[in-house]
């Protein structure tokens, strides 16, 4: 079931070239100026998330442990796992 959002009357300043170019393009794409505001937003809050130094850390953790598994997790690495044993170093 999609829930639909609940929506808020909200009243925003904008220049007037600003409203112009908003006009424009919304009769140009034949969508309301509100939906366009709304995705504007939703791309602008994703950007903000992207910045966000915790997130940014987060995704290229990510990025990476696929790499680093292919690097650290095969046959060719997994000798040098028993490095004691294959070096002759006693346990301590």
């Amino acid at each position: 079931m999609i829930e639909t959002p609940t929506l808020i009357a909200q009243e925003i300043h904008l220049s007037s070239n600003h409203v112009s170019r908003l006009k424009q393009l919304a009769q140009a794409k034949n969508i309301s100026q509100d939906e366009i505001i709304a995705k504007a937003l939703d791309i602008l809050f994703s950007l903000t998330e992207l910045f966000d130094p915790l997130s940014e850390r987060q995704g290229w953790s990510a990025l990476s442990e696929e790499s680093l598994e292919r690097v650290w997790d095969n046959d060719l690495d997994a000798r040098y796992d028993n490095w004691r044993e294959l070096y002759a170093v006693p346990a301590r």
